[in-house]
């Protein structure tokens, strides 16, 4: 059950930066906000280089973590895949 609930944490705080780096005020600079590249200035609380893209991809794989997270096995192979 451990290893299911990391794997929740992880994916609640990947959805939580990929949906924060879209809202004015906590990304500097949105509204040049780009698909692609780190240098167009936007910064997720002022500090981290974000792009559209990456926001989606954070979106992504924690929604894949609400997926694998339903089983052990699962939850596991989500884990070690990330790198945690």
């Amino acid at each position: 059950m451990a290893v299911q609930g990391a794997a929740m944490i992880v994916a609640v705080v990947l959805i939580l930066i990929g949906a924060l780096g879209f809202i004015p005020g906590v990304t500097s600079n949105l509204d040049s906000l780009s698909w692609f590249g780190q240098h167009s200035g936007e910064r997720l609380f002022g500090v981290f280089a974000v792009c559209a893209a990456l926001n989606i991809v954070h979106l992504v794989v924690g929604a894949a973590g609400f997926f694998f997270a339903r089983t052990y096995a699962g939850a596991r192979a989500y884990l070690l895949g990330g790198g945690v």
